[in-house]
């Protein structure tokens, strides 16, 4: 009786232990994959601030772009929208007025001019998003380095989602022992306009120097009101433009 009550005691002690030891082995693996999916989840917010920097070059860059067409082509591509109107063929960038002095000045639809230039500035953060330095922004999110988290651009891939943003699908990946955390989300960026406190026009009159015939007859002197920008730019909200969203966890 003694060694049989011996026995089941030890059985008892062993299954007890056991026991213990499964449990704690599942609490520490439970404990990894918690520890795993926060740090994953800290990669994941770096790597949106990456994006967040890369936005800001861009928005910048763009503007310097769009400054230098005000300087160098604007002018040229309002000369040619004024012979379309002085021909007959409406314009949807300016119109004429004839004074009583006897001169025509052709005046700009602002609303209209302002629509092109954003237009400009759009095409040009298209251009540096998906061609001149994709592989920046992209390479800027996956050099992130937050304990040992390895963030992966799906296929280095940028594409347009056309709702005037871009969008690229990124995971972020943690190893702790045996454990394996991996989250997918979806990191976009939407175009903003530039007339975030960027173009401000201040109307000054050039004289076209020729004399020009119109239906209403000869008038001496044609004369263009055109834009000049003063170089304002406010405060672009970066918040507002770079989101998360779509997450999915793996293990």
């Amino acid at each position: 009786m003694g060694l049989i009550t011996m026995l089941l005691l030890w059985t008892l002690g062993m299954t007890l232990v056991l026991i213990t030891a499964r449990n704690a082995s599942a609490r520490e693996l439970s404990s990894s994959h918690k520890r795993s999916f926060y740090i994953a989840d800290g990669g994941l917010r770096l790597a949106k601030e990456a994006l967040l920097v890369s936005t800001e070059a861009a928005f910048a860059a763009c503007l310097d772009k769009l400054d230098l067409y005000i300087e160098q082509e604007l002018e040229d591509f309002l000369m040619i929208e004024l012979e379309k109107e002085l021909s007959g063929n409406d314009s949807q960038y300016m119109e004429l007025e004839y004074c009583e002095d006897g001169n025509v000045t052709a005046r700009l639809i602002r609303e209209n001019v302002d629509s092109h230039l954003n237009g400009i500035f759009k095409k040009a953060y298209w251009d540096y998003f998906l061609t001149e330095k994709r592989l920046e922004v992209v390479g800027q999110i996956e050099a992130v380095d937050s304990e040992d988290v390895l963030i992966n651009v799906r296929d280095d891939h940028i594409k347009f989602d056309l709702v005037d943003a871009f969008v690229m699908e990124i995971a972020a990946l943690k190893s702790i022992g045996a454990t394996r955390c991996v989250i997918d989300c979806i990191l976009g960026v939407k175009i903003p306009d530039s007339d975030f406190g960027h173009i401000e026009y201040e109307l000054h009159t050039k004289s076209l120097g020729k004399s020009i015939e119109l239906g209403e007859g000869v008038y001496g002197e044609l004369y263009l009101e055109a834009p000049k920008s003063v170089g304002v730019r406010g405060v672009l909200d970066l918040e507002s433009l770079v989101s998360m969203s779509g997450w999915v966890r793996r293990r």
